[in-house]
């Protein structure tokens, strides 16, 4: 299921400009910002509790927040963390990005949804993204917190019925099972979630436990997962989902999505920090882009996240089948 397109529209109308007003080569795409680090929960596979284990209590104003927006310049602003809804001022940042004429997602775990919701107002460019983990089960084992899933879940349903937008992200690890993902899926879509968008877990190599999954591993499970579910409800492109299949290869543009956070702009990905300097210019313009991705960088051996990957599809389309492929897409079909 692709974005409407209002917003593909949208976007390929910011890009055509950049490039009519001989903008640079290097174009984010998606701002993720992250106001803050905090979390109410402790998820397994997740390197921001870890990473910025000391730095819990630091918290972007809205000023820097709509500061970073205009730096950055994208399209796309994915509000994240931490938990967001932890951040006084998120409603307020997310109406500074829609005035702005922005897509906006809100990545939460959804622990807070019902309890914010009405702070809030629907938008046909706003989204809440929940993050859900496969099945109850799976979801509240990585989460650490039992009915986790169950409180996420009633999030959804109240946001659907006040009438907002509703996405949810899986991340798959290796004891994750393709069975419960399909049941999840048909689930969310039976009570009207607008996308579904799907990962494989990143190891970030700083002790987590989580069992994340190789390269190889990753495409047995997404040909699995596709064998099951086929494509209904995907926010990805099918040249992406043919990536996560091992089917085709992308490049990885890990300046497609760029990361704004109280430390300041996170270098050199979404992904990995090897330093936070503080301008926008001095990310996209002193940064070696070319010493990241596979067969670059051991790190990203076993990478295939759509933050670095899927902004690279539109360059790597071969022929006429794989337009077709983006238009029936972009069509429904």
């Amino acid at each position: 299921m692709p974005l409407p397109i209002s917003i593909n529209l949208k976007v390929a109308r910011h890009l055509a400009l950049a490039r009519l007003r001989g903008g640079p080569a290097r174009l984010p795409l998606v701002l993720m910002l992250e106001p803050t680090h905090a979390c109410n929960l402790r998820c397994a596979g997740c390197g921001r509790i870890r990473e910025y284990a000391d730095t819990q209590s630091a918290r972007l104003t809205r000023q820097q927040a709509r500061a970073a927006m205009v730096e950055a310049g994208t399209p796309f602003v994915s509000i994240s963390g931490g938990e967001p809804l932890l951040h006084p001022d998120a409603p307020a940042i997310a109406a500074d990005a829609l005035a702005s004429g922005r897509v906006v997602y809100l990545c939460t775990n959804g622990l807070l949804l019902t309890q914010r919701l009405g702070e809030f107002t629907p938008h046909p460019r706003f989204y809440f993204n929940v993050h859900l983990d496969g099945p109850p089960e799976v979801h509240d084992a990585l989460t650490g917190l039992p009915g986790s899933a169950e409180r996420a879940l009633e999030g959804i349903l109240q946001a659907k019925a006040a009438g907002f937008g509703v996405t949810v992200n899986t991340t798959f690890y290796r004891h994750t099972p393709v069975d419960g993902v399909v049941a999840l899926f048909r689930q969310l879509t039976d009570i009207g979630v607008d996308g579904l968008m799907i990962a494989p877990a990143f190891a970030y190599q700083i002790g987590i436990p989580a069992a994340t999954l190789s390269r190889a591993e990753a495409h047995e499970r997404f040909r699995a997962l596709r064998a099951a579910w086929g494509g209904k409800r995907l926010y990805h492109t099918p040249l992406y989902v043919e990536f996560l299949c091992g089917e085709r290869e992308l490049n990885c543009m890990p300046w497609g999505t760029v990361t704004y956070n109280p430390q300041g702009w996170k270098r050199p990905c979404y992904l990995l920090t090897d330093a936070h300097v503080p301008s926008f210019d001095q990310l996209m313009n002193e940064t070696d882009w070319d010493a990241y991705g596979p067969g670059r960088d051991p790190r990203c051996a076993d990478c295939l996240m759509h933050s670095g990957f899927e902004p690279s599809v539109m360059s790597s389309l071969r022929g006429p089948h794989d337009w077709w492929q983006i238009v029936r897409w972009q069509l429904g079909g």
